[in-house]
């Protein structure tokens, strides 16, 4: 008797569990569904009002562009392509700095050992800490001194004296996961220092060095203030500085030029990220393992 009601029982006991368990992944996944709409909901309204004219995203702000306007991308490329240069330009040359310093000083701290170590690499921690905004000014008066105002050299060498702290960071939790016999081999083997870090240290830290890269280069593109404190000049300015001069006459903004213009300059960043998405959530899963 026993027997033939304890399997109802625990039948009953595992369909609770089962429901309570589909009751909270349903759950989940409509949080997840909500804060995927609330993602997409801007960039399609960015693409969708692209093609309206400014009668139209006045008149009818929530209907579809009808007609749509295409000639706004045409518009809004010659307006801004000067600025996309420049700034693909400035991202590029700042993230290779910033992976190469921070390569040699991750390898530095994570297999070299030198008086003070410990204390330098807390000294740099420490400005990690350090909002940005503390030393605009300073760094301001300091590039102005020394002339670089109005040069790429302000915006190549801000970011990636920057960007290179938290670089070697992440370059020297990875690179100490390292085994040190790989090295003392390849050094038996007659190589020389430079050897081993080219041929040993950088192929297994490409993931962590993409990751950098990407993150180095998503910073400086979408950099604002710095390049509207350092760089006059409009045919060396950024694209964060060129989206706001979309004024007409009589001060009046095209909203649909404005929009188009903003997706065009997405394009960059979403190029980086769909080729180097592999490399970068390994890099990222690889320091987070590490740490």
């Amino acid at each position: 008797m026993n027997g033939s009601t304890s399997a109802p029982v625990s039948r009953s006991v595992k369909g609770r569990a089962f429901r309570r368990k589909a009751a909270s992944q349903a759950a989940l996944l409509a949080a997840l569904l909500v804060f995927v709409v609330l993602t997409l909901v801007p960039i399609v309204f960015m693409f969708y009002s692209s093609l309206k004219s400014n009668a139209q995203i006045l008149g009818s702000f929530w209907s579809l562009p009808s007609p749509p306007q295409w000639s706004n991308y045409g518009e809004a490329f010659s307006s801004i392509w000067r600025y996309v240069v420049n700034t693909v330009l400035y991202a590029a040359g700042t993230s290779t700095l910033a992976v190469a310093l921070s390569a040699v000083s991750g390898y530095l701290f994570a297999k070299k050992e030198f008086p003070g170590k410990e204390l330098l690499f807390l000294l740099l921690l420490a400005m990690m800490m350090v909002p940005g905004i503390l030393t605009l000014i300073p760094a301001f008066v300091w590039y102005e001194k020394l002339g670089l105002t109005n040069t790429p050299l302000a915006i190549i060498i801000a970011h990636a004296a920057g960007g290179q702290i938290f670089g070697t960071f992440l370059c020297r939790t990875s690179m100490e996961g390292m085994p040190s016999s790989l090295f003392e081999a390849a050094r038996i083997d007659g190589a020389k220092e430079w050897v081993v870090f080219a041929r040993i240290v950088l192929p297994l830290s490409v993931p962590i060095l993409a990751t950098i890269f990407i993150m180095q280069a998503v910073g400086t593109y979408n950099d604002y203030v710095w390049p509207l404190l350092t760089i006059s000049d409009s045919s060396m300015q950024m694209i964060g500085v060129g989206l706001t001069q979309f004024t007409k006459q009589f001060g009046i903004t095209d909203k649909g030029v404005q929009f188009a213009a903003y997706a065009i300059a997405s394009l960059p960043l979403i190029a980086v990220f769909a080729f180097g998405m592999k490399y970068y959530i390994q890099g990222m899963a690889q320091g987070a393992i590490k740490m």
